[in-house]
């Protein structure tokens, strides 16, 4: 394999859920589905559903969404990167991404300089989005943390391998 000319490393900021595994967040589903019936239900049969409930009820259901909502959210981690530069092209990779709880990926990305058309940073996601023809080849991490030999998604243009 080619050596780069050079290698940025750096960290990117991952949005990862705060108090993913705690009886709060679990119970964001339930609420927010009770809520969808209460306003469904109340469009359907042309009365507000919520006002039948008891006040206590009331109480409980208002104090549960703001909590789950509250609660809830992201934070941003840090996740280590590579930029590496070759003649002809870049390669930005990934030894671990996150982007759910099941789904951590080892990403390969690799763009040609002559066909990239545009490079922006965006300061609201604090990301650096480069435009253009991209080759791909992305693992998703097994369970038990390990690599599969197939990668879960693969995308090759009429260029050389990565």
């Amino acid at each position: 394999m080619e050596k780069p000319n050079y290698v940025l490393k750096a960290n990117e900021g991952v949005l990862v859920p705060k108090n993913e595994n705690s009886l709060i967040s679990k119970l964001k589903t339930p609420v927010w589905i009770i809520i969808g019936i209460i306003i469904l239900g109340s469009l359907i049969f042309q009365e507000n559903l919520f006002d039948e409930l008891s006040e206590t009820a009331q109480f409980l259901l208002i104090a549960l969404t703001i909590g789950v909502t509250v609660a809830g959210g992201h934070k941003r981690v840090p996740s280590p990167f590579e930029i590496r530069f070759y003649n002809d092209y870049l390669v930005v990779y990934r030894e671990k991404y996150y982007y759910s709880k099941k789904v951590q990926r080892k990403e390969y990305n690799k763009f040609y300089y002559k066909e990239i058309t545009k490079c922006q940073y965006r300061s609201q996601t604090q990301r650096m989005n480069i435009f253009g023809d991209v080759e791909c080849i992305w693992y998703n991490y097994n369970k038990d943390g390990t690599l599969p030999e197939k990668p879960f998604y693969e995308l090759r243009n009429e260029h050389p391998l990565l």
